[in-house]
């Protein structure tokens, strides 16, 4: 009983807080709370009384419903919740909130910018942001690395289920910050964790290394000149860093640790040598090989949310080699898929291979978050059946075509999907952007 008095609680409280974003009369809110209560009492309760166990313990008198009833009784009580008032088709966002803006002068608008962080548009599309022959040689540079480091480290994602492989992997110093949490905490649950060096420590040293390699690049090898030594490039992310400082109105730069002294277990401790907050990765190179295991791409979200005007997790993407693809329509740099267009609806994925497809689902209240909590919580599970589903239920998604030398900008809490492909390297440098505000600079990290 405390479970569904807290669950009705915490749902009433959200369609009451989204009040700003979309009006819910307090006859509609009880007449969807009663609807609810009798589903709960009616099939929901008798469930979660058959999951009680009685404690072997006679001091104990109570029944308590254990770990893997509440679980159940949750789930039950969200799909019920989903199948009476949930929509998810009518949240995708039409208009300008649904379009890519393109850039074709290769400068980063603070007009553009504003738009998108405020969610008045899916994507940015800049081209020719970093010299398009540069980039493809950077990328075939990063490639040779890959393969004399046995193809880099693959870079899991985190689901519901924990840690799970993926199609990416990185190359760098340091592994994305995701995996250094996760690899901590296990380190921590581990019989001899004692005395070994924290993998979050290891995360911030090896982002030093990043940073300094990045920028030297070295003696060529076809060079007769004895003097003619290492030097220094500008390294794309780097570019990227500079100009979002210069055209965000609050200023950019990278994110920085909290001080919490041994209060969280992600963070290592701060020993003396590390007084003050020490700075996250500016992006890692990611390399995509294939044949890759999602033909059509992996559908997910790096962060469920809902959509806020005023905060928001966003990816940079700097593209620097894509495989070859037989699409047609690829100098038009950005379109939607339609069937009507394609042969053979079955395989039209591979006309765009190696792009990128992003859906513009527009979930901005957290009543409409939870209406549709079970199909939203697909989007982190790597699960084919419940992706089948995600295409059913998403639709159309806008496909970017991006070329050497691109940025793609996109809120990665609206689904998307590097697009499948059979032979070829993709190679892209990632960062992540924390959005707080107009007032707030942009965080970067990775």
């Amino acid at each position: 009983s405390t479970l569904i008095t807290t669950s009705l609680s915490s749902l009433i409280i959200s369609i009451q807080g989204a009040g700003e974003k979309r009006e819910v009369s307090p006859n509609r809110c009880f007449a969807i709370m009663r609807g609810i209560s009798n589903k709960i009492h009616n099939t929901i309760v008798p469930g979660v009384k058959r999951a009680c166990q009685k404690p072997t313990n006679q001091r104990q008198s109570r029944t308590f419903l254990t770990h893997q009833g509440r679980n159940a009784a949750i789930q039950s009580f969200f799909q019920h919740l989903e199948s009476n008032y949930g929509n998810l088709s009518s949240l995708i966002d039409t208009g300008p909130a649904a379009e890519t803006i393109v850039s074709d002068d290769g400068i980063l608008h603070p007009h553009h910018l504003v738009r998108l962080f405020q969610h008045q548009a899916t994507a940015l599309h800049v081209r020719n942001f970093f010299h398009p022959e540069s980039a493809e040689r950077l990328g075939e540079e990063l490639i040779q690395e890959s393969l004399r480091g046995g193809g880099g480290n693959n870079w899991k994602v985190s689901t519901s289920r924990g840690l799970e492989s993926s199609d990416v992997a990185t190359l760098g110093e340091h592994s994305p910050y995701n995996v250094a949490v996760a690899r901590n905490r296990n380190n921590q649950s581990g019989s001899n964790a004692e005395g070994s060096s924290s993998a979050i420590d290891e995360y911030f040293e090896g982002v030093q290394r990043e940073f300094q390699s990045r920028r030297r690049r070295p003696r060529s090898s076809s060079s007769l000149n004895e003097n003619d030594g290492e030097h220094y490039q500008l390294w794309p992310l780097d570019k990227l860093r500079l100009e979002l400082e210069e055209a965000w109105p609050s200023g950019a730069g990278l994110a920085r640790e909290p001080m919490q002294q041994n209060s969280d277990a992600n963070f290592g401790n701060h020993h003396p040598q590390h007084p003050h907050p020490r700075p996250f990765g500016g992006g890692l190179p990611r390399i995509m090989r294939g044949p890759t295991r999602w033909k059509r791409g992996f559908i997910h979200v790096d962060e469920l949310g809902p959509l806020d005007a005023t905060r928001g997790l966003f990816s940079a993407n700097i593209y620097l080699t894509m495989p070859e693809s037989s699409e047609t329509n690829a100098s038009e740099g950005v379109h939607s898929a339609t069937k009507d267009d394609r042969a053979d609806a079955k395989s039209y994925w591979r006309k765009d291979a190696g792009g990128l497809y992003v859906w513009p689902l527009g979930v901005r209240s957290r009543w409409d978050w939870y209406k549709n909590a079970t199909t939203l919580s697909s989007l982190s599970a790597q699960d084919p059946e419940m992706q089948i589903n995600l295409r059913h239920v998403l639709g159309k998604p806008k496909i970017i075509h991006p070329k050497p030398g691109d940025l793609v900008l996109l809120c990665v809490q609206r689904p998307h999907c590097a697009v499948g492909f059979d032979q070829g390297v993709r190679v892209s440098l990632q960062c992540f952007l924390e959005y707080g505000g107009l007032d707030k600079r942009l965080l970067i990290d990775c």
